[in-house]
């Protein structure tokens, strides 16, 4: 069951769909790229596989990954093996750091008195740093085990009110880091008010931007996996499928 905790990475920052094939065809003939593997495997034995995923056509293969603990979702330990020209692909559509680009939001109660639920914000990544475990010391942060032990990185990114009305900060929590092994990290924050966290400075708690007005918000992404690393930020929008991506600006 081992070939249960592969993951094939799409240059479009989504899972292939694992397509399931068994049996044969009505003439006898066997499916092709079916698995084949035996009901058991003796120690130091080995057999090939295969396993096969489904694209949309206009996307490639960025990565295949595996996940030793069958949790793909939960920052276990994970193997990732590059495709050739994924990544390079990947990084030809990417906004370049310095691009303010206008994200669509979801101000929930926010745009009450404007009669609109969905804002398009100015946006734009003013940093990604790699920070310590050392520095998350005492906070009140949600992490599972193997995030504890991994490597925080501080994404900044900075938004612009676009009226008419007060805007309230939010935004953190569509933002994503992308690695290398095709991950989207969410971020995360700490619960309590007025935490301050070296590398990661953010306007975020308690504040009202007004029109015309900026914040910066930063969110805390933990890599759980020594061999790989971001290169790239997304925002998640509003009613639109995919994310909005920059080059990680790393320092």
């Amino acid at each position: 069951m081992v070939d249960s905790d592969f993951a094939l990475n799409g240059t479009d920052g989504e899972r292939g769909e694992k397509i399931h094939l068994s049996g044969g065809r009505p003439d006898g003939a066997d499916l092709p790229r079916a698995d084949t593997a035996p009901k058991t495997l003796a120690p130091g034995d080995s057999y090939d596989t295969c396993v096969t995923y489904a694209l949309p056509g206009s996307v490639g293969v960025l990565s295949l990954t595996h996940n030793a603990d069958g949790h793909l979702d939960e920052g276990g330990t994970v193997a990732t093996w590059p495709v050739e020209g994924g990544l390079e692909a990947v990084s030809a559509g990417l906004r370049e750091p310095d691009d303010v680009v206008r994200v669509r939001w979801d101000a929930g109660e926010n745009a009450i008195d404007t009669g609109e639920n969905v804002l398009e914000l100015p946006a734009g990544p003013t940093s990604v740093s790699r920070g310590s475990a050392a520095d998350l010391a005492g906070l009140d942060l949600d992490l599972n085990e193997n995030e504890r032990r991994g490597v925080p990185y501080y994404v900044s990114v900075t938004y612009t009110n676009p009226g008419p009305e007060d805007l309230s900060t939010g935004q953190v929590d569509n933002v994503s880091l992308l690695t290398e092994g095709g991950r989207q990290i969410e971020g995360k924050t700490p619960f309590g008010v007025g935490t301050r966290i070296p590398g990661c400075p953010s306007d975020w708690v308690a504040r009202m931007i007004r029109p015309g007005e900026s914040v910066t918000e930063c969110s805390i992404h933990m890599v759980t996996d020594d061999g790989d690393k971001p290169f790239a930020v997304g925002f998640a929008e509003a009613g639109r499928p995919g994310l909005v991506t920059w080059r990680a600006p790393l320092r």
